[in-house]
């Protein structure tokens, strides 16, 4: 039955800490309109016909969402032999606006941090601060910090070549911090018992942090911030960046963006800066004018 591959995908989604990343509803939907039927009888024009009566209510992205995790679902009864194919490789997705911002007011930032464990406030300032994506700051070794120039390499990123980070002061001292508080850590463990695997940011039992969303989603929940993902802090570096009035040029240098169209989707949060720029032409023609009239 589809109601027993949810589950088991649910359970299995639960023990690797992503079930939060779908949210309650989207497995609530689905087995309300395919739980009662054989996994093996739902067609793809079963879950066209699912995905158009959601258009109806639900924005296109919210829709491929379920969509998507109905696609995995599938995937994993049909790598498991609970079924032999997955009705949703023949069924298209609605086109999305990847220009999405989505970026922290300050009170939700602060409702965040207060919902996060203390282990991982360091993480999200880091990523607050310097714009780095996810996989890079879960995989910052110390090795790559310089406190000397302030900077952070960043080894193998979406472009294929090693990029520079420049570090703020909040990122500079955050990351400070953390190398002494490792380095008192290790001066009294015995030799051989560092377990940090020389990692940045690492779990409370130490080494690599595998299980991010088990805490990253329900700390949402808890500080009720919908609709944001972990890249969206990405977002909000940027966002804060041009409406500090930070130019698109140098933007796109900070966010490492390769084009300047993808940084181009901030602009409209400098409009204050510009309004600012043009009224200098302002002041310049009042001071021409009281020099005419002198």
């Amino acid at each position: 039955m589809f109601a027993d591959i949810l589950q088991s995908y649910q359970r299995a989604a639960e023990a690797e800490g992503r079930s939060e990343a779908w949210g309650p509803e989207r497995y609530r939907r689905l087995r309300e309109r395919f739980g009662g039927q054989p996994a093996a009888s739902v067609t793809p024009a079963a879950v066209e016909a699912f995905r158009d009566e959601l258009s109806r209510d639900h924005a296109p992205a919210t829709v491929n969402r379920h969509l998507q995790l109905l696609r995995a679902i599938f995937l994993r009864a049909l790598r498991d032999g609970k079924v032999e194919s997955a009705p949703t490789g023949k069924v298209r997705f609605y086109r999305e606006n990847n220009k999405r911002v989505r970026y922290l007011s300050d009170e939700e930032e602060l409702r965040l941090f207060d919902a996060l464990p203390n282990w991982l406030h360091p993480l999200v300032t880091i990523a607050l601060h310097t714009g780095m994506r996810r996989g890079e700051l879960l995989n910052l070794c110390w090795a790559d910090v310089d406190f000397t120039s302030g900077t952070i390499t960043v080894r193998e990123p979406k472009s294929g070549e090693n990029e520079h980070v420049v570090m703020n002061d909040t990122a500079r001292q955050t990351l400070r911090a953390l190398w002494e508080k490792r380095s008192k850590v290790v001066a009294i463990k015995p030799r051989g018992q560092d377990n940090s695997g020389g990692y940045v940011f690492t779990a409370p039992e130490g080494g690599y942090i595998h299980t991010l969303n088990r805490y990253w989603y329900p700390a949402l929940g808890r500080a009720q911030i919908e609709s944001f993902r972990f890249h969206d802090l990405r977002h909000t570096f940027a966002s804060r960046a041009a409406m500090s009035g930070v130019d698109l040029y140098t933007l796109q240098g900070l966010m490492r963006h390769r084009s300047p169209q993808m940084t181009q989707r901030y602009a409209h949060l400098s409009a204050a800066h510009q309004r600012e720029a043009v009224r200098t032409l302002d002041r310049w023609r009042q001071r021409q004018n009281a020099a005419l009239q002198s």
